[in-house]
């Protein structure tokens, strides 16, 4: 589970904000966390597709989980106008 960390991390920096960051952390742990089941369950978690596979569900993962709070945060602000 450490790439999904490290590389949602990475992705969330991209964001230049302390949210950004967090989100694409937590974004980037469960979106490799989502991945290793599925290619457990496909019986190819000992492989690289499974290194690869982990590092793709980080990426999309913390890119969907940064989207849906910049979304949130928008909504918001609009609101309070």
């Amino acid at each position: 589970m450490y790439p999904g960390i490290v590389v949602g991390l990475l992705v969330g920096l991209a964001g230049v904000s302390l949210l950004s960051t967090t989100l694409g952390a937590v974004g980037g742990l469960a979106g490799a966390i989502l991945l290793f089941f599925v290619f457990a369950w496909l019986g190819l978690e000992d492989s690289i597709l499974s290194l690869v596979g982990l590092i793709g569900g980080a990426v999309l993962g913390a890119y969907l989980l940064m989207a849906a709070g910049h979304w949130m945060i928008r909504k918001r602000s609009r609101e309070a106008k």
